[in-house]
């Protein structure tokens, strides 16, 4: 985002003055002769499905070249999977205002995998997935993938510039106290945006009305300097935010509340409609509907067919623990699962029997005596966890998802729920046996506070962040980071 005279830097003015930051005095354009960001975020969009269908075409065409009949049924295929990219990404996820951030990249291409698929699918319960081209299938997916990367990397680029400022969103922010600076913080993370000032009424007195910043915000308003205002003041102050609401009405601008709580992180307030009520949501199921459907169904499945593969691995690991050291060859623990309820959680035993820590009140340090010859290998190559295909199987956890922490565990002598205000949130899904914190290298012993920190804060990360795409992402870096890690013992 972008603070208009970031050169000369923000100047305070006097105490009792209501604007504490404006920008520099210059003309902008009325907001009807300007582009504006929304404008702007419809043509990155129509840019990018004209990439796709360009794409489609130029494979289509291509395969028919070779197989002349086929075009009919391709053109059919191409509308069909742009239709479904459509669908996803402008309906299921319901665009905002970042729509051009980089950090939503992935997620578009993640819906064109997850297009594909259901083309696919829809194939075959039509029973026309013998006209469906392999050849154009490959090529359109990989080329499709690489248009939505060119494309959505040249309009951020473009639109994020100097030169199409016209295009940004133009803030205001309204507000009290020192909440304003972080407010202020957040915002210049987006590049689309323009914070035209920040106006404290906090520092009204010594001769000044209340409503001296909001006289001056009403008149940049009015001037069509500004698209948006945003309120940051606190939930007891209703008088206040209705008195500043009333005023904003009769000006053409969008207006926001953000109230100091909603800074916390991982808070999640977003609009939602129950019924026909409108709603505030404070929290959210992280997974609802049709996608925790197929993410279920992924699991079980995953877990089925990798257990069938794993199985001989499984037998050799099961015979050297039982050969090496008395003992059973599982361990069992009580976990905190989904809902905060206890689960047993299975693994290959690591450590001597007489060694067990079944409380989890010492935890692995590297080259801990109490581990065998065997459990350290298993321990290294992650193989220790494979029996949790099992907990996979009968739904006690999923394949991605917070990891499941002992009862009693702590980091520096703390339970980690004193540690983390917010750790329990992390149990509002089910636990995985792989997650964003793991494959972030937060793994291994917690010696610091921070280090349970870190995972907290990926977990209720990947909790806001949900997708089947990003589920997908993690478990394909949880491949790579088996090969490298460095943290496991």
């Amino acid at each position: 985002m972008k603070v208009r005279g970031q050169g000369e830097g923000p100047e305070p003015l006097p105490a009792g003055v209501g604007m504490i930051y404006d920008g520099p005095e210059r003309r902008t354009a009325p907001r009807g002769r300007r582009m504006g960001a929304r404008a702007a975020r419809e043509i990155a969009a129509l840019v990018e499905m004209l990439a796709l269908a360009a794409t489609l075409a130029a494979a289509t065409l291509t395969i028919d070249r070779w197989h002349p009949s086929t075009l009919p049924t391709l053109v059919m295929f191409s509308i069909f999977w742009l239709g479904l990219y459509v669908l996803l990404t402008y309906r299921f996820n319901q665009a905002s205002d970042s729509l051009l951030a980089r950090d939503l990249l992935a997620d578009r291409m993640g819906n064109w995998i997850k297009s594909a698929l259901l083309l696919v699918i829809l194939a075959f319960t039509t029973k026309t997935s013998e006209d469906l081209s392999r050849l154009w299938f490959a090529t359109s997916a990989g080329l499709g993938l690489a248009a939505i990367g060119v494309s959505r990397t040249i309009s951020w680029a473009l639109l994020s510039s100097n030169r199409f400022g016209a295009a940004r969103t133009h803030i205001a922010i309204y507000g009290a106290g020192d909440n304003l600076q972080e407010l202020r913080a957040r915002l210049i993370a987006n590049p689309l945006g323009s914070i035209e000032g920040l106006y404290d009424d906090s520092r009204a007195g010594r001769g000044r009305t209340a409503a001296s910043g909001l006289d001056q915000l009403l008149v940049k308003a009015r001037e069509g300097r500004i698209d948006a205002v945003v309120i940051n003041l606190p939930w007891s102050a209703e008088g206040q935010i209705k008195k500043i609401v009333e005023q904003l009405e009769a000006v053409n601008v969008d207006v926001l509340l953000v109230p100091p709580e909603a800074l916390a992180e991982h808070g999640a307030f977003r609009s939602a409609r129950l019924g026909q009520l409108n709603a505030l949501a404070l929290y959210t199921r992280p997974s609802d509907g049709i996608a925790a459907l197929i993410k279920t169904c992924m699991d079980r499945a995953f877990a089925l067919i990798a257990l069938i593969l794993l199985s001989p691995l499984m037998l050799v690991v099961a015979l050297l623990i039982r050969l090496e050291s008395p003992g059973p060859i599982f361990f069992r623990q009580l976990r905190c699962g989904l809902n905060n309820t206890p689960f047993t959680m299975w693994k290959f035993r690591s450590m001597r029997q007489a060694a067990e820590d079944r409380n989890a009140d010492r935890l692995v340090v590297r080259g801990d005596s109490r581990v065998t010859k065997v459990g350290a290998v298993i321990r290294k190559l992650s193989i220790d966890e494979l029996p949790q295909l099992l907990n996979v199987l009968n739904g006690t956890m999923s394949l991605v998802g917070p990891r499941p922490h002992a009862y009693g565990a702590k980091a520096a002598d703390r339970l980690y729920e004193e540690v983390v205000d917010r750790y329990a949130a992390r149990h509002r899904m089910r636990p995985g046996l792989t997650g964003l914190a793991q494959v972030r290298g937060f793994r291994g012993n917690t010696e610091n506070e921070s280090d349970i920190r870190n995972r907290v804060a990926s977990d209720l990360e990947y909790m806001d962040r949900w997708s089947l795409s990003l589920d997908l992402a993690i478990l394909f870096r949880t491949a790579i980071t088996l090969i490298w890690q460095r943290n496991a013992y």
